[in-house]
């Protein structure tokens, strides 16, 4: 079939979402498919993303504040009447809109679409401007949804209790497989690893508290900052607590790393640590943490306990509470058994969020939105004379 895999964010910012398609494309062409992603392509001065062959682009993009962060999207009109001209020629089988009611790409494509659509909605959140200030239209574009999948029970809720209905959960995928040198890695005793955005909701503010606390029972723990700079490190958490000042020691920023040293990180550590503070609906980074056999501690937020199956496979520990998590990082380094038992309980836990596995369940709702859409009306013979 051919499908189009509509993103609302710039193609050219990397994140999660962009992420996420760009595999499930992979994934459908493996299986015979034709996959097309439609995408704005600029973004931010200095960005780059190589694009796929299968591209069609969607316009500028620009900054908005969403969820703690920035999105790169173009809210453009216009793109109205853009779909109108790029959905009939295309002619898919099945749309596949994520973040389908972000006022942008995603939801321009919903609107003027001919064919099922599929909605994945990823972020999890608890208010929406959108849904708020544009209530018809978000309605509208939730009325054109076939089939609606949420990647956790997080990225469900608040969409369901605007739009009450029916959500497929399935999770995001993880290309296990990409991880294995990693998992193979020899682990430097104390280095702690994080590995995201420079975000105050990141926690990146607690985490270098509770490092703190770790350097004095352990003066040789490291911490790798995989993601922000110095000065974007500076930015989020300008006023150092008691214990430590700048430049912090046994601290390096990396910043922005390819996907090579950032597995040879992860091969190098010996925990990884998770302290976002809100806003998380799956953990993409846990899932991946898992793949790479590294033990996780991360805040106890719904999206992140789905993914460590309910603390099973990792250490939970209340958001924002910088004692709490060096505590949990100690017995990580200390104990040596539980530092096995978190690495294999997480390889086993991960194997359900392999990209083969989630893109068959994907493939399933399409299936599902084909055989709801409404047959055509049967031409009437003519009258006889």
């Amino acid at each position: 079939m051919r499908v189009g895999l509509v993103s609302p964010y710039s193609w050219s910012v990397p994140g999660g979402v962009n992420d996420h398609v760009a595999n499930l494309a992979a994934q459908l062409e493996i299986r015979g498919h034709e996959a097309w992603i439609m995408a704005p392509q600029s973004g931010r001065a200095g960005a780059r993303a190589a694009l796929p062959e299968r591209f069609i682009s969607m316009g500028s993009a620009m900054p908005f504040p969403s969820n703690g962060s920035k999105a790169w999207v173009n809210p453009s009109p216009l793109l109205l009447r853009r779909m109108d001209r790029v959905l009939p020629e295309m002619r898919f089988d099945v749309l596949h809109a994520h973040e389908p009611c972000t006022p942008s790409v995603a939801a321009a494509a919903v609107l003027r679409a001919q064919c099922p659509v599929v909605g994945t909605f990823h972020a999890a959140l608890d208010r929406s401007p959108f849904y708020a200030t544009l209530f018809p239209l978000a309605k509208r574009v939730m009325e054109n949804i076939t089939v609606r999948i949420a990647v956790s029970e997080a990225a469900r809720e608040y969409p369901d209790t605007r739009f009450p209905g029916e959500f497929k959960i399935i999770p995001n995928g993880v290309p296990i497989e990409l991880y294995e040198r990693a998992r193979k890695g020899t682990r430097r005793h104390g280095r702690v690893l994080f590995i995201g955005r420079a975000e105050p909701r990141k926690g990146i503010a607690v985490l270098l508290e509770a490092f703190a606390m770790v350097r004095r029972q352990m003066p040789r723990a490291t911490l790798q900052l995989v993601g922000p700079t110095w000065d974007q490190v500076i930015d989020v958490a300008p006023q150092p607590s008691p214990g430590y000042e700048w430049p912090m020691a046994g601290v390096t920023a990396l910043g922005r790393v390819g996907h090579e040293d950032k597995v040879d990180e992860m091969a190098a550590a010996e925990v990884l640590c998770v302290p976002s503070l809100e806003g998380e609906s799956f953990g993409i980074v846990i899932a991946e943490g898992m793949a790479a056999g590294l033990p996780v501690v991360a805040s106890d937020l719904p999206g992140y306990r789905a993914v460590l199956g309910g603390g099973g496979a990792g250490v939970l520990v209340p958001p924002g509470d910088a004692v709490a998590l060096a505590e949990s990082l100690l017995r990580v380094f200390k104990i040596e058994g539980l530092r096995s038992r978190l690495t294999e309980a997480g390889l086993r836990a991960v194997e359900q969020f392999a990209w083969p596995s989630v893109a068959e369940r994907v493939l399933a709702t399409y299936e599902e939105a084909l055989a709801r859409r409404p047959k055509a009306p049967r031409p009437k013979a003519p009258r006889s004379r």
